[in-house]
């Protein structure tokens, strides 16, 4: 089976490429903006330069793949209101270029598509597949986009696909003191021994899973053949950001600062956005490797050796 990652270099990306290439059955092809491979030369993969905004390298690629993982992408909240260009240039006219690519062959891949809680409206009850949508950042509307194009390429041109929408990803294989997002906020006041900053009481709820969580519960779901145009939210733990910093304050010896939201952070805050992960969980029967507060732990150990 072939397998190719598009944003191979990128945070999940890379995570992708090092899970998948734990199976001697699959051979791994990775595309990214860079020149280079964050992997060395390893069996069974090969890396190739590419700029997904560019449909003429695209339609230059072999593309006889089994699965397709486009991770390819930018995120950001306020920032993309003055970036949009290239927010929609490469979230949105990426994946659109290499649906047209593969719109005219015979043997298409599946496409494996990563979407985000920011798409859903926040609820105090845990957020289903089909729950209401609401589209506060042009990062939200890039992605359900994403995912509206996917179900369009479907209908008409038959490519297939699968969607699981990711909340908040922490963790990394590489360097276990650096994460992204929230985790990577957090980790970020500790190297700079400042107070952990959160906007207002910190109540809100979120559902976190280590990126090599994230990874196997794709990769499982996605390499059952017969699984095809769904969407799943992709499962973990719950908890409030407030809870959170407690225990990065507690592992660390740092102290926490509440400060009032700043205008722009509040019109763009969802509230409490928990996954209902019953739907993946029933396919797939996944138990978590990675717990959040012991990770924590565990990186207050590394800091202290």
């Amino acid at each position: 089976m072939k397998a190719a990652v598009f944003g191979a270099n990128g945070y999940i990306g890379r995570h992708l490429v090092y899970s998948l290439l734990k199976s001697n059955e699959l051979e791994i092809f990775g595309f990214d903006i860079q020149e280079s491979s964050f992997f060395d030369e390893i069996k069974n993969y090969t890396y190739t330069s590419i700029d997904i905004r560019n449909q003429e390298q695209l339609s230059q690629l072999d593309l006889d793949f089994d699965l397709l993982f486009y991770f390819s992408g930018i995120t950001g909240t306020g920032i993309a209101f003055t970036e949009y260009d290239k927010f929609i240039s490469v979230n949105e006219i990426g994946l659109l270029n290499l649906l047209e690519t593969l719109k005219s062959h015979d043997l298409k891949p599946k496409i494996i598509f990563p979407s985000t809680r920011l798409i859903y409206k926040g609820s105090s009850n845990p957020l289903k597949e089909e729950d209401e949508k609401e589209f506060k950042t042009i990062y939200a509307l890039n992605k359900f986009n994403g995912e509206q194009y996917l179900k369009m390429y479907h209908d008409y041109f038959g490519i297939d696909f699968l969607i699981f929408r990711i909340c908040v990803p922490y963790g990394n294989a590489f360097n276990a003191q650096v994460s992204y997002g929230t985790i990577g906020f957090f980790l970020k006041s500790i190297q700079t021994k400042s107070a952990i900053t959160l906007y207002g009481d910190g109540s809100q709820k979120r559902t976190f899973t280590h990126v090599l969580d994230i990874c196997s519960q794709i990769i499982a779901a996605s390499t059952q053949s017969e699984q095809t145009n769904k969407v799943y939210n992709i499962g973990g733990e719950t908890f409030s950001l407030k809870e959170i910093a407690v225990t990065f304050s507690e592992f660390f010896d740092i102290s926490i600062n509440h400060i009032e939201w700043p205008e722009l952070a509040l019109k763009m805050e969802s509230g409490d956005t928990v996954f209902d992960e019953s739907k993946i969980r029933k396919l797939i029967k996944y138990q978590l490797q990675y717990n959040l507060k012991d990770w924590i732990e565990e990186i207050a150990n590394l800091d202290k050796v």
